[in-house]
């Protein structure tokens, strides 16, 4: 009777283990119920923006605001984005800036954004793929160069 018994125990036992092993066994499809972020190239981010622009030169009684400025990004690389303002306008003298830029979901999930890498001398470019927007700004890296910050909508 000892030996039934037994049988039994161990053939509940096994059937317990191999039915949490199903249960949680695991599937290629299986992507906890969320999407994989959007990937792609900086092509997005290419285009002419408008928006405020924002000089603050040495002397800080010197400051200048431009709330319909604009400004054209274009590509220098597969990774590479420029920054410079029309030509032939008011505002047109800022230092047009390269930054080296990724790909990925920064903003928000699932969009595709773009961003400067840690670390960039430049300073800040971000690209806000979830409404088309960037927000911009430069670091001054010589005496000659003038910084600037931009905020504004793709055209």
């Amino acid at each position: 009777m000892k030996k039934v018994n037994a049988k039994i125990a161990l053939l509940a036992l096994a059937s317990v283990l191999t039915l949490g092993t199903l249960t949680t066994s695991c599937s290629k499809d299986d992507d906890n119920g969320s999407e994989q972020p959007a990937q792609g190239t900086i092509d997005a981010a290419i285009g002419t923006y408008k928006g405020k622009l924002y000089t603050s030169p040495s002397n800080p009684d010197d400051v200048y605001e431009w709330y319909d400025a604009i400004v054209i990004v274009t590509k220098e690389g597969s990774n590479k984005l420029k920054v410079a303002a029309k030509s032939g306008e008011e505002y047109s003298y800022v230092t047009p800036k390269t930054f080296t830029v990724e790909t990925g979901a920064f903003f928000g999930e699932n969009t595709q954004d773009i961003a400067t890498l840690s670390g960039s001398l430049e300073g800040f470019f971000h690209y806000y793929g979830s409404n088309k927007n960037i927000s911009v700004t430069t670091n001054k890296q010589s005496a000659t160069e003038v910084q600037f910050n931009f905020d504004g909508v793709k055209q």
